[in-house]
């Protein structure tokens, strides 16, 4: 602008200079006009220093501070409030203050409904208003502040999207709808207006949409000095407030920025403690479950192998995790009997493997004292129940082999069925007998059967349901029938390469498929 009038101003002065036709300028007019150019000037260079000052300040109530002073000292205002919005109570509350007594603004509130006067009309008509000689009765700042006159300017924060692309709203009619207004708000006879609604229950409505920009209204006045307000005055404290209303967004989003970063900063401290605290459990834990898995090893049969007289043994016990909850053992009950027995443990880890710690000392207690399996299944089953109490169960076949007579007396609590094979023929039998789980029920309904067996002729293979269980990536089950068939395939094997060619069978049914429940495998040759 003043570059367009310069220009005016010197075409003026060549055109009186080439053209004595042309009336020219008076002197009076041109002094004017300088003065006029030379206020416009002073002002841009009064915003440019309060532009630097505002940059300096560190904290938000600094800049307030100096946008209020700035009213001041720039265009004259001897008082300034700034009034912050409060959508909760529905009304605005003096936030700061310059040139005025702190007693007699702080209590000054002002409900934003329509009763609320011309401060609130100029929040939602989104303009600045000049009041004149208002009234006493009906005008806070007349009654309380005694002022003759005031400004109420409204303090904005800068839109980043149009009140339709907010809300979502294609509803071209309406005249926000591609208007250049971006305040909705303050857009007379909107989609959104109702004429049922009530004018202060349609402000309830704006204040709380995440389309309403106006942060706070500035009331400014001139009580000492009195001088009138200029149309020039009202420019400038126009470009002030626009000015003040840039810096806040520009300082909220540092600040808000910077409080993120603090927050990121202090999360990923957080992070970092509660990761080397993970580090050290997940240390402890790995050393507990070697040291656990350790234990169990030793619980498994060591010496099966190398002292056994009437039978040839394989085994293999592959845990889900680091432990698991599958037991298998043939062990000396007398000098003519033997006790044989896998079970399995509903679950795996640490907590089926404790159960299984435990069946396995009952069952070696009370294995020494009775010959019956079913008996001693039935006393270990009470022990369960009473003494340890917890929610897992556990399936077991467990059977009594008598080398004297050669008999094999079995019982099977809810486990699977065990494959009896006859090496001269192929043919394959299943030792099973009824019973439910033990841990359970106070009564297994257990059953005993007996089958006789014939030297170096059968061949026992004992197993846990996660080996017939798993799953190929069809979800289609190993299951019996495939374990009796490659079982029937491996009797020239000595049963530790049965062992093998059973497992390496399973594993190229399964794939890739992850495990998920531990296995065992217990091949007993009798001799």
């Amino acid at each position: 602008m003043p570059q367009l009038k310069i220009k005016q101003i010197m075409d003026i002065i060549v055109d009186d200079k080439t053209n004595d036709s042309v009336p020219q300028t008076s002197e009076r007019d041109l002094l004017s006009q300088n003065e006029m150019l030379k206020s416009q000037l002073i002002n841009s260079a009064l915003l440019n220093e309060l532009v630097k000052v505002l940059h300096s300040c560190t904290d938000l109530n600094g800049i307030v501070k100096t946008v209020l002073l700035s009213f001041q000292d720039l265009v004259d205002f001897d008082r300034a409030i700034l009034f912050k919005v409060n959508p909760e109570k529905f009304r605005i509350e003096p936030a700061n203050w310059v040139g005025i007594d702190g007693d007699a603004v702080k209590n000054l509130m002002v409900p934003l409904g329509f009763d609320g006067g011309d401060i609130t009309d100029a929040i939602f008509l989104n303009k600045h208003i000049f009041v004149e000689e208002p009234d006493p009765n009906c005008d806070a700042f007349s009654r309380e502040l005694q002022s003759r006159s005031y400004i109420a300017a409204p303090l904005l924060r800068k839109p980043t999207r149009k009140c339709y692309e907010i809300k979502g709203c294609e509803k071209k009619s309406c005249r926000c709808y591609g208007s250049v207004n971006p305040y909705c708000w303050s857009t007379a006879h909107s989609c959104g207006d109702d004429k049922n609604v009530s004018e202060d229950d349609k402000r309830r409505s704006c204040i709380v949409c995440p389309a309403f920009s106006a942060k706070g209204v500035f009331w400014l006045d001139r009580k000492n000095s009195g001088a009138p307000i200029t149309s020039d005055d009202i420019t400038f404290l126009t470009n002030i407030i626009t000015l003040a209303g840039l810096v806040f967004d520009n300082f909220s989003m540092m600040n808000a920025l910077d409080e993120a970063n603090h927050g990121l900063t202090t999360a990923n401290e957080k992070l970092r403690k509660v990761n080397y605290e993970l580090e050290i459990a997940q240390t402890n834990i790995r050393m507990d479950l070697e040291h656990a898995r350790t234990i169990q090893q030793k619980l498994l049969p060591q010496d099966i192998m190398t002292s056994a007289k009437h039978y040839n043994v394989g085994s293999r016990y592959l845990a889900a995790n680091s432990v698991g909850g599958d037991y298998y053992d043939l062990f000396d009950i007398s000098d003519d009997s033997y006790g044989v027995i896998v079970a399995d443990v509903s679950g795996h880890g640490v907590a089926s493997a404790l159960i299984m710690s435990m069946f396995k000392i009952l069952l070696k207690i009370h294995s020494r004292k009775e010959t019956s399996p079913q008996k001693t299944l039935e006393r270990i089953n009470e022990l369960f129940i009473s003494e340890i109490a917890t929610e897992h169960f556990v399936t077991v076949f467990y059977a009594v082999i008598n080398t004297a007579t050669q008999k094999i007396r079995y019982s099977s609590a809810g486990h699977c069925p065990v494959l009896y094979l006859h090496k001269p023929t192929g043919r394959c039998a299943t030792l099973k007998t009824d019973g439910l789980f033990l841990g359970v029920f106070q009564d297994m309904l257990l059953r005993e059967k007996e089958t006789d067996y014939a030297r170096g002729e059968h061949r026992m293979i004992l197993y846990t349901d996660g080996l017939t269980e798993a799953i190929n990536a069809k979800s289609e089950m190993y299951g019996t029938e495939r374990l009796k068939n490659i079982a029937a395939q491996t009797l020239p094997l000595n049963p530790s390469d049965a062992v093998q060619a059973i497992l390496d069978n399973q594993k190229t049914f399964c794939g890739t498929q992850q495990q998920e429940d531990d296995m065992t495998l217990f091949v007993i040759d009798l001799k």
